[in-house]
């Protein structure tokens, strides 16, 4: 039986690793904001799961998440960090409450699960874990100066991280994807002619189906890449300025 811990579960990437990993032999857990989003996500998998609401950005929620599965007696194996946070803003615009909050979700928030997730009492040995990065951290493009700069330190994170993971055999990765077909916090993907058009110009190789993201996340969760870890697997769907 495998125990997997999906953050950001409720929409997106997050839903579609959850339905991809979920089972008769795995446990889902669950985790986002909105606990009734949770629900829905949960009726869509085969095997059991648990729902927990978590504001990542505020520590005491992350520790509740973690105590509740100690006292379950739950150990994980596998961690996948989809929740994350995305604007448009240049520097004249941007408030240091809008980079604070941004590097709470896509940083901070990663940062202090995966601190529980080193315990011997919460994860197994040879777990996995995969945190969402975004290739604006590679074409740094002008307005998404925070957001490029909170997905860059996710992949430093990684990096470093999967040095202190080894005594544990625990694996740690990032995927990097260039647009992916998914509006964060979005109940719905429906993009107009026009924003199809000016991604396209930009992607030779189109639009990023979810799917593939999920595939790429599933294939680093998988024994498939039991020799793969500290790496930042970019899908970067032939992006030029």
């Amino acid at each position: 039986m495998k125990n997997y811990l999906i953050a950001g579960a409720s929409s997106g990437i997050g839903r579609g690793v959850a339905k991809m990993l979920s089972d008769d032999n795995t446990t889902i857990i669950l985790v986002a904001r909105e606990e009734e989003k949770l629900k829905r996500v949960q009726e869509e998998l085969s095997g059991d799961s648990i729902v927990i609401s978590c504001d990542v950005t505020n520590n005491e929620d992350i520790k509740r998440v973690f105590d509740k599965l100690e006292t379950e007696k739950i150990k994980l194996d596998g961690l996948v960090y989809c929740a994350g946070m995305c604007f448009l803003k240049t520097l004249k615009m941007m408030k240091s409450s809008d980079l604070e909050n941004m590097f709470r979700v896509n940083v901070f928030g990663f940062y202090e699960m995966c601190r529980y997730f080193s315990k011997v009492s919460v994860s197994n040995k040879n777990a996995s874990i995969v945190g969402i990065s975004s290739y604006a951290a590679v074409t740094k493009e002008a307005g998404l100066s925070a957001y490029a700069m909170s997905k860059g330190a996710l992949d430093i994170q990684v990096q470093a991280l999967s040095k202190e993971f080894l005594r544990r055999k625990i694996r740690i990765n990032s995927v990097v994807p260039a647009r992916v077909k998914s509006k964060m916090d979005s109940d719905n993907n429906d993009w107009t002619d026009e924003e199809i058009a000016l991604v396209n110009e930009k992607h030779p190789l189109g639009i990023i189906p979810i799917d593939d993201v999920v595939k790429a996340i599933g294939f680093l969760m998988s024994d498939d890449a039991r020799h793969i870890t500290g790496e930042c697997l970019c899908i970067s769907s032939g992006y030029h300025s």
